[in-house]
């Protein structure tokens, strides 16, 4: 999101008018997940997808549409075709894209006010929690709202920055997306005179590398293209340069311990482990350990693994229960050997995490193995 917002802001300061269309009802299976954006250009280049195919032609086509009347639509995509040669939709699901047009014109009377987007990317980037809510044009939205496009921006503790037009019930349809901005899930709210959908902010998930060698750099590559805000720590000046990492959105050399101890850190934050050493290990653990992150991993075989928890425990006095949190050895059993695959089994891990996935991780038969230990003593 982070990254369609940055290039908005760029096409914006351009003088630049664009479409964006964003999925805002999905049912069945479809190839984009509930808020993926696109910025379309006039000149029909864009930013971003929406699922690719037939569908999102047909959302290029009313983006162009609404480039020139100004008057937001929405696209039903329906990809419940049967499998055949002539199909174009085979996903077996469909989806409501709305599409809008955003200009740098302070004069739009709907839509994204002047100061809608920087206060976005500003609540992104300090970790508040902020909602963008818009009232869409459906099946379950009256003519006589008259609000189709109108949005606000919600935040759980001030108040809205612009309004959804909607009169009497505005209140209640504030409140209801603030419901939506604790539960941290996009979510279209239906009423009787109108459909709003809570787009939640979210900044990039974080991933933090701790140890910038081999097994680093394609992980860095990798967690980029999948959208991961990217920090490499070391505590070799050489390991972190920008010519090693230049994805990366910070590169920082110091101690260890004190550089992963001075890093702000959520539940949007993973923090993979490929240090050098056992010390290290100890060290970066002890540090994150007890921090809201929402994902710990750390490489190596099991028999280091084992050797650095024993320490933990023994001569540090850590719970053994705490280290069940721990993703170690790390990733998805994959048969991975060198580097770049290593990487791959490291970040689906991290994306199975991340989206609540079926896959079942290498550590999985330590933690178990573990719980058995405990409780037969």
């Amino acid at each position: 999101m982070e990254n369609i917002y940055a290039e908005l802001t760029r096409m914006l300061e351009a003088g630049e008018t664009v479409a964006v269309a964003t999925i805002v009802d999905v049912r069945g299976s479809v190839p984009r997940e509930v808020g993926a954006k696109m910025i379309i250009h006039p000149l029909g280049r864009h930013v971003g997808t929406v699922g690719g195919g037939c569908g999102e032609a047909d959302v290029l086509r009313t983006a162009l549409d609404v480039l020139q009347t100004g008057e937001p639509a929405t696209v039903h995509v329906d990809l419940t075709e049967d499998i055949s040669m002539q199909a174009l939709g085979v996903c077996g699901g469909v989806m409501d894209v709305f599409v809008e047009r955003v200009a740098s014109d302070v004069q739009a009377e709907i839509g994204m006010l002047p100061g809608m987007l920087a206060a976005l990317r500003e609540s992104m980037l300090n970790r508040e929690p902020v909602a963008l809510a818009t009232v869409v044009q459906g099946s379950a939205v009256s003519p006589s709202a008259g609000a189709t496009g109108q949005q606000a921006v919600i935040w759980l503790d001030r108040e809205p920055l612009g309004s959804l037009g909607l009169g009497a019930m505005e209140v209640q349809a504030i409140e209801d997306a603030r419901a939506v901005l604790r539960g941290r899930q996009h979510k279209l709210l239906k009423y009787e005179e109108a459909s709003i959908f809570v787009e939640v902010q979210r900044r990039a998930p974080e991933l933090i590398i701790v140890g910038g060698g081999h097994i680093a750099l394609p992980l860095a590559q990798l967690a980029s293209m999948c959208d991961f805000s990217v920090t490499v720590l070391d505590d070799r000046p050489s390991f972190v340069t920008e010519e090693r990492f230049p994805t990366a959105r910070q590169r920082i050399s110091g101690p260890l311990r004190e550089t992963t101890a001075g890093l702000p850190m959520d539940q949007d934050t993973f923090v993979v482990l490929v240090t050098r050493g056992h010390s290290h290990d100890v060290e970066c653990l002890l540090e994150v350990l007890d921090r809201p992150v929402g994902y710990i991993g750390m490489i190596g075989s099991q028999r280091r693994v084992d050797a650095v928890f024993q320490l933990l425990v023994d001569e540090m006095g850590i719970d053994p229960r705490k280290l069940d949190r721990v993703y170690a050895p790390i990733g998805i059993a994959i048969g991975a050997r060198t580097p770049a695959e290593i990487a791959v089994c490291i970040m689906a891990e991290v994306i199975n995490v991340l989206r609540n996935g079926p896959a079942t991780s290498i550590s999985e038969r330590r933690r178990e193995r573990d719980r058995r230990r405990r409780e037969a003593r």
